[in-house]
């Protein structure tokens, strides 16, 4: 089976009105810290307002998408982010500018049809909101859109989540060691002397439940797996 490679290509909404371009430097330096892992190119910016990188499979590419999503909500930054999912061609696969293969043109595609007027629900639905974001896996636009909403439908939850729950959720994968009563310490501010470690382990299994943890969690794994067996036919 061929190698799939996912690539992120984001712009900046409205750059040249909002001087906001001038936070990007350090955004792509967080994320070059948050999103190392089984990367080709990493977070790389370029003419002035457009991040770019590429990962060698599409589980680190998530995850990179997915900490994009968080720091452009930290840092108050809306973005076009085209996702492209394909092979990537062997030469100079080490250059941002240079680099080339399906899963560019495909990321270019999926972040030129943001731009344009939506033709389907899922993209006008996207549009209203501050990150933008598209998917294209294949060169089938009917299966690109059901990618999209099946992504649409999880990012919606993780959108809805509270300023708690996100701190309890990065508190959790940042320190994989400590117990629910540490972590629920930790994100509310208090100790076991004012909650016992019985009512903080509940409560912090209580802030994952209403965050949809577990259910995000599963659903993005069978996202990725649908990806990859929907887009094996399509790489060159």
């Amino acid at each position: 089976m061929a190698q799939l490679f996912l690539c992120i290509r984001a712009d900046l909404v409205g750059s040249r009105k909002t001087g906001e371009a001038s936070k990007l430097p350090e955004t792509v330096e967080v994320l070059n810290q948050k999103a190392s892992e089984d990367v080709l190119i990493p977070f790389t910016l370029r003419a002035g307002d457009e991040l770019f990188a590429v990962y060698g499979n599409i589980q680190a590419g998530y995850r990179a998408f997915r900490c994009l999503h968080s720091q452009a909500k930290a840092a108050q930054l809306r973005f076009y982010a085209g996702l492209g999912i394909g092979g990537i061609e062997s030469e100079n696969r080490g250059e941002a500018e240079r680099i080339n293969g399906e899963a560019i043109w495909r990321a270019s595609d999926a972040l030129e049809e943001l731009k344009r007027e939506p033709n389907s629900e899922v993209l006008k639905a996207i549009a209203k909101a501050r990150f933008h974001y598209n998917i294209y896996a294949s060169n089938n636009h009917d299966l690109n859109l059901g990618l999209v909403t099946y992504l649409y439908f999880i990012m919606q939850r993780i959108e809805a989540r509270t300023r708690q729950q996100t701190r309890a959720i990065q508190l959790l994968e940042e320190h994989p060691d400590w117990n629910n009563a540490q972590l629920y310490w930790t994100v509310s501010g208090t100790n076991e002397s004012q909650v016992p470690a019985a009512y903080a382990t509940a409560n912090f299994s209580k802030l994952l439940a209403r965050a949809d943890y577990h259910f995000i969690r599963e659903a993005e794994k069978n996202l990725i797996f649908l990806i990859e067996v929907l887009s094996e036919e399509h790489v060159e």
